[in-house]
């Protein structure tokens, strides 16, 4: 188990899903948020400090999404993502067809 895995499966052990789930909620309004602020500011015109936030808010949803997979089975969540991102190929290649 890599670093991240395990110290994803502690947090998650240490604190449950009642707790980590509310704090994945958290956690993606504070990257709506630095997204809405990026966009606000002209993406172009943005100072780092901007474009940093948005890398930290990333990441603190991607370790909440770890513990939400582990919570709820990251195979079957790898197995709908797939399908998911199967339609939206099929759905490019329609839509390059059709140009």
């Amino acid at each position: 188990m890599d670093k991240i895995a395990e110290i994803s499966k502690e947090a998650l052990e240490f604190w449950g899903y009642e707790i980590q789930s509310t704090m994945i909620m958290e956690e993606m309004s504070e990257l709506t948020k630095a997204l809405c602020k990026y966009k606000r500011y002209g993406y172009e015109n943005s100072e780092e400090s901007i474009k940093n936030n948005i890398l930290g808010e990333i990441a603190d949803v991607h370790n909440m999404i770890d513990q939400m997979e582990m919570y709820f089975g990251k195979e079957k969540i790898d197995e709908i993502r797939l399908s998911k991102l199967i339609k939206t190929h099929d759905k490019i290649q329609k839509l390059k067809e059709d140009k």
